[in-house]
């Protein structure tokens, strides 16, 4: 289990028996950023490559290649570089996610979401919950399975599968489902 303390602006997260990880803040666009790719990555939008460089740029920061922003470079990845070399893969997810989640606009309430959800993939559902909602993506009129096509929507543009009001499914019926026309 990881505990977690803001100190000053930064972020100390410690897995039993090893030094803590001091995250530092991140510029509001960054936090933009990376949030924008967990919010692709939730809905199968981003590949794992760009998921894993918006942990490494919550843990150690970023920099602007001209484009976009970046991780630093590997020799300056010093919390990536220890979490890779010290943690068990879940106790890296346990650093990862509440190190990304302060970076968002959840900030230390991300971090409590996620651990008090206990941590891993419940701990990690409540807080997208938690960042989701506060984003206004999932209000609260709507049903959970609604909010996320809402959310799949909005990220990905897809018409919706849903049925419409009044039950009506979008599309056409099937040719053996159809109503039969009378001949006349």
């Amino acid at each position: 289990m990881v505990t977690a303390i803001e100190v000053g602006r930064d972020l100390h997260l410690t897995v039993e028996g090893v030094a803590p990880f001091v995250v530092r803040p991140l510029p509001g666009r960054v936090g933009e950023q990376i949030t924008h790719t967990y919010l692709n990555s939730a809905v199968g939008a981003a590949s794992t490559e760009e998921m894993v460089d918006a942990f490494r740029m919550a843990v150690d920061g970023a920099v602007h290649d001209g484009e976009r922003f970046v991780p630093l470079p590997e020799a300056e990845q010093h919390n990536y570089n220890r979490i890779q070399d010290e943690l068990r893969t879940a106790e890296a997810e346990s650093i990862l996610m509440p190190a990304f989640l302060w970076q968002t606009v959840l900030g230390l309430s991300g971090v409590t979401a996620f651990i008090e959800g206990g941590e891993g993939v419940a701990g990690g559902v409540k807080a997208l919950w938690a960042l989701t909602a506060r984003l206004g993506i999932s209000p609260s009129r709507t049903s959970p399975s609604s909010a996320l096509d809402d959310l799949i929507q909005l990220q990905a543009a897809i018409p919706s599968t849903s049925s419409r009001p009044g039950g009506v499914k979008p599309g056409t019926q099937p040719r053996d489902r159809q109503p039969k026309k009378s001949s006349a």
